[in-house]
């Protein structure tokens, strides 16, 4: 009993000694380098089409409900200029929240080789045991009892043991393989979204490169109660950051969103929660965009090269648990009330931002104008719209977790590939005067 007690009295005292190390900063805007999705823009001008994938939140049903998409856009060749590729590698770019930012980043990172690898390396493994073992792990006591350390930042070590091996935002900038992966987090003061990408980072003088990817979806990942923030430092306010021009000439996302990072005395830190809890599906992040930059704006830039289609595939894995306490007078137990909490705002946002870019999608289709105008295509893939049936109740009872078995990963696997298939501007994606062909499956 002895030696048990003074090895507990020494992980206790070694408490003190686990502190944060900050992200490396910078003291000027460099335009040219980083992690920055205004080169996306810039990169793929030669294309006819440009391809936008948006994975919601959900742990592994999100992960695995959107590997069923890549496995269909894998299977999906088109011809354009005389070559021949599948949907897969012509992506462009992919947005990514909680769950759904595991896949995101590993696409990113691996492009075409997603199919099958991801399957192996993520689907079939356990990640909730084995972050359980870690948080039950004696050896991890004295970190897991430090106030600059928490369960958040053990997620970040697995996720990076489990899938990215070392890989940073500098490895997504320069080696990347897939498209450039946008995947977001919460600033737990401000309730606002915090993307990880430098355009974002510039305005805490934060040099995104050096930050480990596995930090970031952790970030992204961090579901209040289950999961501890993931702390960022601030440096904002040291090294010349301008907003975008049509950003300096709106007083309230001067005020809302920028000005709050620049005074980094009185923010010297920054707590980061899931991004779902702001953006679960990525499409408020494309309208941002477009209203930061303007739409007119983003639509010269598209059309100033060969491209004539703009598809955005979102992928939302919300799910409706079977519930019964509207069945009894009885009060609804904690867990229920921190589910309606959590996923009750979730929800409704969402199908606002889906409305909205419904509206946006209208509105760009009607103002195409110029030589060559570029067409918006917008594929909402949900599992709440699968047909009727045992499939249906099946996949919408599937938990948020860190782990499925087997057959959950097929259900999911196969209500996208229905879900694909049914869906008419799918089907309908046309070619346009020759350059692009889309077969559906």
């Amino acid at each position: 009993m002895k030696p048990l007690l003074l090895l507990l009295a020494y992980l206790l005292t070694a408490c003190g000694h686990i502190e944060y190390q900050p992200l490396a900063t910078i003291d000027h805007v460099d335009h040219s380098r980083g992690y920055r999705l205004q080169h996306v823009f810039h990169d793929q001008q030669d294309d006819d089409l440009f391809l936008v994938l948006l994975f919601s939140g959900g742990g592994t049903r999100a992960a695995a409900f959107g590997y069923g998409v890549l496995e269909v856009l894998a299977a999906t060749p088109i011809t354009g200029h005389g070559k021949t590729a599948s949907l897969l590698e012509k992506t462009d770019l992919v947005h990514g929240v909680s769950g759904g930012s595991i896949l995101a980043t590993y696409l990113g990172l691996h492009g075409k080789n997603t199919v099958p690898r991801f399957e192996r390396e993520f689907l079939q493994q356990n990640l909730q045991s084995t972050v359980l073992r870690q948080l039950l792990s004696l050896a991890n006591l004295p970190r897991l009892t430090s106030a600059q350390y928490g369960r958040g930042d053990l997620l970040a070590e697995e996720l990076d043991r489990l899938l990215y091996h070392g890989a940073t935002f500098a490895d997504l900038a320069e080696r990347r393989q897939g498209p450039f992966a946008v995947i977001s987090a919460t600033d737990m003061s401000l309730g606002q979204r915090v993307e990880f990408t430098q355009e974002h980072f510039d305005a805490l003088c934060l040099d995104l490169n050096r930050l480990p990817v596995a930090r970031a979806v952790a970030a992204s990942s961090a579901v209040p109660l289950i999961f501890a923030p993931i702390t960022l430092n601030n440096h904002g306010g040291h090294c010349h950051y301008q907003p975008p021009p049509r950003a300096r000439d709106d007083s309230e996302t001067l005020t809302r969103y920028i000005a709050p990072y620049q005074d980094s005395a009185a923010r010297p830190y920054i707590h980061l929660l899931d991004g779902g809890l702001t953006d679960n599906l990525g499409l408020r992040s494309l309208l941002d965009f477009a209203d930061i930059h303007g739409d007119d704006n983003l639509q010269r830039q598209i059309t100033g090269g060969n491209i004539r289609d703009v598809v955005v595939i979102s992928v939302n894995a919300q799910n409706h648990l079977d519930s019964t306490i509207d069945q009894s007078p009885k009060i609804p137990g904690l867990r229920d009330v921190v589910n309606a909490i959590i996923h009750v705002p979730i929800n409704e946002n969402t199908q606002q931002s889906i409305r909205n870019f419904q509206r946006f999608t209208e509105q760009w289709n009607q103002s195409r104008s110029g030589e060559h105008p570029v067409a918006l295509h917008y594929i909402n893939l949900d599992l709440n719209d699968l047909p009727d049936g045992a499939l249906k109740k099946r996949v919408l009872n599937i938990d948020t977790t860190f782990y499925l078995p087997e057959a959950d990963i097929r259900d999911l696997r196969q209500s996208a590939k229905i879900l694909l298939e049914q869906n008419e501007t799918w089907r309908n994606l046309p070619g346009r005067n020759g350059n692009w062909r889309a077969i559906a499956p």
